[in-house]
Formats: structure tokens, C-alpha cells, sequence
């Protein structure tokens, strides 16, 4: 390596927008008790903060996460766009195929969602725990 050089790490790009369906953006705060990660769908709750969906909120998706935050922080969100299925984060029992329809209503469009499992199950793919 060369003087006054230093690795700094390593930069894996993600394929997150799969076409050219206009995004829009919002912001909103997310809930106490809450933590975000980025690409996470989310919903909005009568107090009109964001929460990260569950199986049981599927249907009153909002958007989707774009950065990540924590309880009290402000984020932005996807409102409208074209994603990759396998790009979202989502918890063990949500999968991209069943937030397919859901997110379709709102004008956020899935490719590639077939093969897209919440963490747990890409936990066992890649041999985590």
C-alpha cells in the first residue's frame, strides 16, 4: 500500500430501484419504543409515527424506510417508486411477496419478491443465528 494510504473498507452496493416509476419522498418520526432499519416498509400509526410493519400491519403499509433511524429521530421514507423484493429488510414473518399487493396499492412496485424472506430465514440461508 502506498504512503499515506489506508484501506478504509469495503463497499458492496446494494440494487435497490429496479425501474424508472417516479419517487417521491416524505419524512416522518419514528415511534417510541422503535428502531428503523434502512429499506424497512413501514406504517403509520394513529399518532402519526412510523413503526416497522408486522405481519399483523401488512396491510396499512405507509412506505418504505430509506435510511435507518431510532426512536425519535426523523427519516425519510419512499412513498411511491420500483424496488427490488430482495433488497428490503423485513422482519422474520413478512416476506416481499405478501407486502407485493399492499405496497402496489400505495404506487410502490416489487420486482424479483419470489425469493425474498424476512431475517430469520436469511439467517438460516447464510448459516447466522
Amino acid at each position: 500500500m502506498a504512503a499515506g494510504k489506508e484501506l478504509l473498507g469495503s463497499y458492496k452496493p446494494k440494487m435497490v430501484h429496479a425501474g424508472d416509476y417516479p419517487v417521491v419522498t416524505g419524512t416522518g418520526t419514528v415511534a417510541d419504543g422503535s428502531t428503523i432499519p434502512g429499506l424497512m416498509p413501514v406504517v403509520l400509526g394513529a399518532d402519526g409515527k412510523l413503526s416497522p410493519v408486522t405481519a399483523s400491519t401488512v396491510t396499512d403499509v405507509y412506505g418504505i424506510a430509506a435510511d435507518g433511524a431510532e426512536a425519535g429521530e426523523e427519516m425519510v421514507i419512499y412513498l411511491t417508486g420500483q424496488f427490488f423484493g430482495d433488497a428490503l429488510e423485513l422482519p422474520e414473518d413478512v416476506t416481499a411477496s405478501g407486502l407485493k399487493a399492499p405496497l402496489r396499492k400505495i404506487g410502490i412496485f416489487l420486482e424479483d419478491t419470489e425469493n425474498k424472506t424476512g431475517t430469520a430465514d436469511k439467517a438460516q440461508e447464510t448459516g447466522e443465528k
